[in-house]
Parts: structure tokens; sequence; C-alpha cells
């Protein structure tokens, strides 16, 4: 396979990984719809449980899949040293291709089944680390080294939710949920850096934004969420003298100061811009919601942690994924009309998501929320594959 064949899907992870993740939770969450309201396609002969199957590829499927996209490309510009590419990319793809088709089969058919998906994951996560921790350590680029130990915490939770996955729900669920804590903090220190900088490049014509960034308070949050992300994890595992709701609520309180400084009144006519700062939102209210529903049962947990997944990482991530595709290709950093709405959609798949379940409407939570997500992406596949799978002329 020649350098011409390669080019130019393979040349960047973005390009690749922005597309596969996406379809990937267009069909996982089509899949589950199926399932929600006929009991068919999945099966309980599967690795994981419908649920755990569920959470799983949400979450560890396409989450962390575009999150690796973009942390492949982005280390690209902050060493100035070439990133995967070509082969490796291909062969990336490949074995994360083969983990959703192995983690659909039947067990009774592929006994060894679970062993197979655990050793190409940890094939998976050695290649993105050691790939990724070799360039910003070669480069030396110190203030990028926090990935390193977020990633490896990450890749041990999915490998326990995977090696564990015959043990009781509850842990199961447990390991997940810790997982998306640390996930936040990666949200939170991507969204410190990206935010107020677009910010300020898209409102640099408007004089009346002040557009304000805290060292202090940006240490302060990566701090406190550690703690608390740790916390959560330990606390599901073992006694711990305090719980660790006070610190998660602090988190969520200093993100909304934060937020606070970043002039989001002012994005309301930049769809590119809005969509960053409601996705923030999502994650400031998201934490502190996982952190009252510790005291409170007007706040259920699976709930609040929707509106981190959903509203705060599916926003996020469809914002960012149309801004890095765009930016990273040349074109001007501008929207159409059906990304405005595939925004729109995201947000408002998160609030009928918690509020629907709040008045004990579960079914319809799931369906419109799950619907609307499928609809939001599928725009971004239809107007981004062309931009992702060619050179601009």
């Amino acid at each position: 396979m020649n350098k011409q064949m390669l080019s130019p899907l393979w040349s960047l992870a973005f390009r690749p990984f922005f597309i596969l993740g996406s379809l990937s939770s267009v069909v996982s969450l089509t899949i589950w719809l199926v399932y929600l309201n006929s009991g068919e396609v999945l099966n309980q002969n599967q690795i994981l449980s419908p649920l755990l199957w569920h959470i799983h590829e949400m979450f560890f499927g396409f989450t962390l899949m575009i999150a690796v996209g973009f942390l492949l490309t982005a280390v690209q510009t902050w060493t100035g040293l070439k990133s995967l590419q070509g082969h490796s990319l291909i062969s990336l793809s490949l074995i994360w291709i083969a983990i959703r088709i192995l983690l659909l089969q039947n067990q009774s058919i592929f006994p060894r089944l679970l062993d197979v998906v655990i050793v190409l994951q940890v094939i998976w996560w050695g290649i993105v680390i050691i790939a990724f921790s070799r360039l910003i350590i070669k480069a030396g680029s110190r203030k990028n080294y926090i990935f390193l130990p977020l990633l490896v915490v990450l890749m041990i939770l999915q490998l326990s939710f995977l090696y564990y996955s015959e043990a009781g729900i509850d842990l199961l669920i447990h390991l997940a949920r810790s997982a998306i804590l640390f996930f936040s903090i990666i949200v939170g220190l991507i969204s410190s850096r990206v935010i107020p900088l677009f910010t300020r490049n898209g409102l640099a014509n408007n004089l009346k934004v002040s557009i304000k960034t805290s060292p202090k308070l940006d240490n302060s949050i990566l701090m406190f969420s550690i703690l608390g992300s740790l916390n959560f994890l330990l606390s599901g595992l073992l006694a711990m003298p305090f719980s660790p709701a006070w610190l998660l609520l602090l988190v969520g309180a200093l993100h909304i100061l934060r937020l606070s400084q970043w002039g989001s009144l002012y994005t309301l006519n930049n769809p590119l811009l809005w969509s960053l700062h409601c996705a923030y939102l999502c994650l400031a209210v998201g934490l502190m919601l996982v952190a009252l529903s510790f005291f409170t049962e007007e706040f259920r947990i699976a709930d609040a942690f929707h509106l981190l997944t959903v509203g705060a990482f599916g926003g996020m991530i469809l914002a960012m994924i149309s801004r890095v595709s765009l930016g990273h290709t040349g074109r001007p950093l501008q929207v159409n009309s059906w990304m405005v709405l595939a925004f729109l959609f995201i947000f408002i798949a998160v609030v009928l998501r918690v509020v629907l379940a709040v008045l004990d409407q579960p079914l319809w939570a799931w369906n419109s929320s799950a619907l609307l997500w499928i609809a939001a992406y599928s725009i971004f596949l239809k107007f981004y594959i062309p931009v992702l799978i060619r050179v601009r002329r």
C-alpha cells in the first residue's frame, strides 16, 4: 500500500477516529433503542449484559475513541513532532472495529471471546499511550504530562470493566462512573485551554468582552478534580472517612466560577462557541448533581451522570470535532444551519433525558434523547465525512 493510497484519511488520527467514533455512537444507540423497545438484538450470552454493553460502547467505545483521536492530533501541534499516521492508524482502527464486533458475539459459540477482547484492548491502549507519551517526553512538553496518568487510569478502568464482566453489576457501573469522572478531568483541562482562546479569537471585534483566565483557579480545579474522582472510585471499594460529594460539589462550583470569566453571553451568535460553553456548563452542573445525589433522592445518580455523558461529553465532542475538522483541513470556522440544529439536538436531548427521568417517564427519556443524539451525529457524519476523507483543493 503506497503513500498516495494512505492519504488523506490516514494522515492524522482525527480523520478516521472522528468518523468511526461518531458512526459507532449512531449504530450503538440504534441497537440500544431496538433492544429497549423490543427486547431483541442484544442478549445475555454476550460478554456484557445489554445495559453494560450500552455503558461500555457509549463511553469506552465512543467517547474515548474521539478523545484519543483529538489527543493524537493535538500532540503533533503541541510538540511539533509527527504523530501516528498511515499503517499505525489503520491498525488501531481495525483493532477498535474488531472489538466492537466481538462484543456483540455469543460467548457460547466463542468460549474464549473475553480473552481475545481484552488482549486486543490492551494492544490498542498500548499503541495509543506509547505513541502519545513518546512525543510529549521527547519534546519535553511538561504541561501535557498530566494526560499520561489520566490515560493510564482510564485504560485500567476499562480493562477492569471487561475483566470483571461476570461480577456484580454494581461494581461494573461504579467502575464506569469512576472512569467518567476521571475523563471529566481531561474535559476540564482541554476546556481551560481552548474555550477562552477560541472565545477571545471569535469575539476579537467585540470591545465589551473581557475573557479572563486564572492559573490559580485552573490548578485548584485540577487538584480537587483528581481528589474527588479518586475519592469516588475508592468509596465504592473501601470504607472511606468522608463522602466524595463535597469535593465534587466544590469542583462543580469552581467550574461555574471559571465559566463566568469567559463571556458566555457574548457567544450566542457563534454556534461553534456557544456549543462549547453550553457543554462546559453541563460539566459543571453534572458534577454538582452527582454530588447532590448523595444527599437526596430527588437527584438520581444515573440521571446526574447522563448530564455529564450526554450534555458535557456529547456536546463538547460534537462542538470540538466540528471545529477541529474544519481547522485542521484549512476550512473557514463556520458551520451551516444543519450543524446548528445538531448542536441544539444534543442539548435538548440531555434536558429530556434528565427531566423526563425525574418525572418518572424513563422510556420516553431514553427514546427521545437517543433519537436526538442519533440525529445530531448523523448530521455531523453527513457533512463532515467529505471534509475528513479529502484534501481541500
